[in-house]
């Protein structure tokens, strides 16, 4: 009964020293979203967010001669530079970037001619993707 107990004890020692381990690696929490363009009624871009490692997925979804690009703020700052997918319909081109701890990003989804965006203009920005603080 006796090595019972020293097993049942050592086994909450090693799931206590886990569980910190775990709660320590969790410091950058932040929220993921996804932004869509419309031609009518169709999705025809998807922008998502994902604030592990700040990368912003940007996929065509038409096969209607338009790229499909991201334009984002940090911090309410001026909206940055579009980031561009102009590789046809169905791809999905990758961007990462380096936003600091504790930032708000706003980003909005467009449809490019030429890369240059030519509805961003008219689209909401969605408030997403707040990165915690560690």
């Amino acid at each position: 009964m006796q090595h019972k107990r020293k097993l049942v004890v050592g086994l909450s020692a090693i799931a206590m020293s886990l569980g910190m381990v775990v709660t320590a690696g969790s410091a950058h929490a932040g929220t993921n979203n996804t932004d869509y363009v419309y031609t009518g009624s169709t999705k025809t871009g998807k922008v998502w967010f994902d604030h592990v490692g700040d990368w912003f997925y940007v996929q065509d979804l038409a096969a209607d001669s338009h790229g499909v690009a991201v334009q984002y703020r940090i911090n309410d700052s001026y909206a940055y530079p579009l980031l561009v997918n102009n590789n046809g319909s169905g791809s999905v081109k990758a961007f990462n970037m380096d936003f600091p701890e504790g930032a708000r990003v706003w980003f909005r989804a467009c449809l490019t001619e030429n890369s240059v965006a030519w509805d961003c203009d008219s689209m909401a920005w969605s408030e997403s993707a707040v990165k915690a603080t560690a």
